[in-house]
Formats: structure tokens, C-alpha cells, sequence
């Protein structure tokens, strides 16, 4: 094979695993809305009798594969990410992180802040990378922003969970109810819409409801410059190619 046909064969295989890595923020959206909106609010009200555990770790499992697929495996970053999820269930299933007092709520937390933010990062990376803003991209910077709801969520569960004096209000319930709970209070925080049926009352807490708060009010405005700053250079440079 030339030099040439080659070259063109190789532009074609990198066209292709960016098309696919694009698709799986597709997947990625489509995942965390249903997580977010549909299973932890049913499992929070026991629909799945007794299997709610269970449900939310294989839908975590499913999450995590699509940004897996959105970043693309051969990256060693989305192996890594693989690798913490691989451990975090491996302790859940014997029992240590979750349900393993105070110990096991920390690494259980951490595992999982970690992989949610890894994954933030990777998609921050995928969407921001050179090439055309297309639909997919887009549907990456929801994404972005859902994770970063999940990503407080988790940091305002670990912090209820050492601290029970974290949080007052209408924040009854223990487990999957506080932790739908509190998924609901960081969204509505970082929308800034705050209806004020759940309080931070410790200095953490306070801390991070101040910084998601930030977080969420210029979030969306530096990410539409930045995308339109891209648009418009990526239009420059193919009108410059076709002079």
C-alpha cells in the first residue's frame, strides 16, 4: 500500500472512531437523564421492592460504560475510570463500602466522586477537541452539566452521612430517599432556583451549595462562548482551505 491511499485509509478510521465516540455522548445523555429523572426517584419510593441497590448499581454500571464509549476505551484515562468502578462494586457486593460505617462511606463516596469526575473531565475534553460543533457536542455539554449535579449530589450525601447536622428542612429518610433527596437539592441549586425546602447548616455543606450555586450561573455562559468561539474558527479555517 502507498504513501498516499495509506494516509487516506487512516483519515477515514480516525473519521470514524471520532463519529462513534461523538454517538456515545448520545448514549451518555440518554443515560444519565433516566438515572437522574426516572430510576433514582423510583427507587427512592421502593418500586423495585427490594431490589434497589441492585438497580442503581447496574445503572451506574450502564452510565459509566457510556461514557466509556463516549471517550473511547483505548484511552487509558476511561480504563482507569473502568478499573475504580470495578472496585467500588467488587466492595459493595462484600458489603465494606456503603454499608461499612463511616470507613466505608468515604471510600464508597470517594470511588465514586472520582469516577464521576473523570468522566466530567474526558467529556469536557471530548466536546472542546478540533472539529465541527456538531448535535453530539452539544448533547456532551448537557452532559457535562448533569454530571456536575451528581458529581455535588454525591459530595452532599458523603457530608449528611458523617454529619447529621449538615442539613435541615425536609430532608427525612435514610439511604436511597436521602440520597434522591439530595440529588433534588443539588439540581436545584446548581439551577440556582433554590425553594429552600432543604437547608445547608454546616460550614461544608454551605460551602459547597456556594460553589455549585457560582458553578451553575457561569457554567452554561462560558460554555456557549466557547462553543461559538470554536463554530466560528472551525468556519474560518475551511474557508481559508477552499481559497
Amino acid at each position: 500500500m502507498t504513501a498516499e491511499p495509506k494516509k487516506r485509509r487512516m483519515q477515514v478510521l480516525m473519521r470514524r472512531d471520532l463519529w462513534l465516540q461523538d454517538e456515545g455522548l448520545t448514549a451518555l445523555l440518554v443515560a444519565l437523564v433516566l438515572r437522574i429523572f426516572i430510576v433514582t426517584p423510583l427507587a427512592a419510593a421502593g418500586v423495585f421492592r427490594g431490589y434497589e441497590e441492585l438497580v442503581l448499581d447496574v445503572w451506574l454500571a450502564i452510565t459509566l460504560l457510556s461514557g466509556v464509549l463516549a471517550i473511547g476505551w483505548q484511552r487509558k484515562t476511561a480504563q482507569v475510570v473502568v478499573l475504580a468502578a470495578v472496585v467500588l462494586f467488587a466492595l459493595r457486593v462484600f458489603g465494606f463500602a456503603g454499608g461499612g460505617g463511616a470507613i466505608g462511606l468515604v471510600v464508597d463516596a470517594g470511588l465514586t466522586l472520582f469516577m464521576l469526575a473523570t468522566l466530567a473531565a474526558m467529556v469536557v475534553w471530548q466536546i472542546f477537541r478540533e472539529g465541527p460543533i456538531t448535535r453530539q457536542r452539544v448533547q456532551g455539554s448537557i452532559v457535562i452539566y448533569l454530571l456536575l449535579g451528581l458529581i455535588w449530589a454525591e459530595a452532599y450525601t458523603l457530608a449528611a452521612n458523617l454529619d447529621s447536622d449538615s442539613f435541615g428542612g425536609n430532608l427525612s429518610g435514610a439511604g436511597n430517599m436521602m440520597s434522591a433527596r439530595l440529588t433534588y437539592f443539588s439540581f436545584v441549586t446548581l439551577t440556582t432556583v433554590g425553594y429552600g425546602d432543604i437547608l445547608p447548616t454546616s460550614l461544608v455543606t454551605r460551602s459547597l451549595a456556594n460553589f455549585e450555586g457560582l458553578l451553575g450561573t457561569l457554567f452554561p455562559a462560558i460554555l456557549i462562548a466557547r462553543l461559538v468561539s470554536m463554530e466560528i474558527a472551525t468556519r474560518q479555517n475551511e474557508d481559508t482551505k477552499g481559497k
